[in-house]
């Protein structure tokens, strides 16, 4: 019984994981719009022409890095 518990907590937990990841996976669009954003298992990988200068210049982006760790 602890064994099927644990089970469906874990599956649980992997949806809430994949949801909040589609989640940022759509703010990060709509921040960087032209940027490629790819989602993984457990990562978000965001990549395109004029990120870090984009970066760079904007206070918001700036400060992105710090929120999603």
């Amino acid at each position: 019984m602890m064994g099927d518990l644990l089970q469906r907590g874990e599956a649980l937990a992997v949806e809430r994981q994949q949801q909040r990841l589609k989640a940022v996976a759509q703010q990060l669009r709509a921040l960087f719009g032209s940027a490629a954003v790819e989602v993984d298992e457990a990562e978000v990988l965001v990549s395109g022409r004029g990120l870090v200068k984009r970066w760079l210049i904007d206070p918001n982006l700036r400060f992105l890095n710090g929120g999603l760790k």
